[in-house]
């Protein structure tokens, strides 16, 4: 039960019984949820706070509204799609519209040897010694990306600058033509949030994710980024499409 003496938020404590109860199959996939009202009169709370508990649990896909009808516990049926239209490759180089893109953290770093070996299959790999690092939100059509970003200083020396100011694809490839990507490998693999991205996408510590590394490649074969992306793996499945625009 709910400790008002708590420092805790009541309506934290409340996401968090609910999420317990969806756990442990209390509620199941599909399962209609009590509404506002009687969620309110079974723990004795405000109705804003069980609404403000209720929306945290559908941003992290726990919970899905349906107009009419009530909240229901997610079915499996939410798709993250990878696709051209909604940024397939979350990546600096690939991202025209940066509208719903939050920059976290900027720098420029030299290289520690793990670095070095996601850029080995750049011929001019030993030339890259210090990278810019960007660390960064998207959300779009409310599914929440967080990235971090490697872009060799020698290829992209404003780099941090312009990302500073949330710059977009063209703005950090303008007389960079063959830098342009143009190929891309991925890998994928399924991991916890740690206590940094749990934070940062509003999710619970231990939360599956996927976590997709890119390699982009410009139209001379050389590697012009090191991307890694976790998305909220619950109740998710990936949908890859070979339309991109790179």
């Amino acid at each position: 039960m709910l400790n008002k003496y708590s420092s805790v938020p009541l309506y934290y404590q409340l996401k968090t019984e609910l999420e317990k109860e969806i756990k442990e199959g209390i509620y199941k996939p599909g399962d209609l949820i009590p509404s506002e009202n009687e969620l309110a009169a079974k723990f004795s709370l405000s109705r804003p706070t069980v609404r403000q508990a209720l929306a945290e649990l559908v941003n992290t896909n726990y919970l899905v509204k349906v107009k009419g009808k009530g909240t229901f516990v997610s079915n499996f049926n939410h798709v993250v799609d990878y696709d051209h239209t909604k940024g397939f490759l979350y990546c600096l180089l690939d991202a025209i519209d940066v509208s719903n893109r939050k920059i976290i953290e900027s720098s420029t770093l030299t290289a520690w040897p793990e670095l070095k070996e996601k850029f080995k299959m750049d011929s001019n790999a030993l030339y890259h010694d210090d990278y810019n690092k960007i660390t960064y939100i998207t959300t779009k059509d409310n599914i929440k990306a967080y990235s971090i970003s490697y872009l060799p200083l020698n290829y992209f020396p404003n780099g941090k600058e312009l990302l500073d100011r949330n710059a977009n694809s063209i703005d950090l490839l303008v007389g960079k033509y063959p830098l342009d990507p143009t190929n891309a490998k991925v890998d994928i693999e399924l991991v916890n949030a740690d206590k940094t991205i749990a934070k940062e996408m509003d999710l619970i510590e231990g939360t599956p994710l996927f976590k997709v590394e890119t390699y982009l490649f410009g139209r001379t074969g050389n590697q012009v980024e090191y991307n890694i992306s976790y998305f909220n793996g619950f109740a998710s499945k990936l949908t890859f499409s070979k339309a991109r625009r790179i």
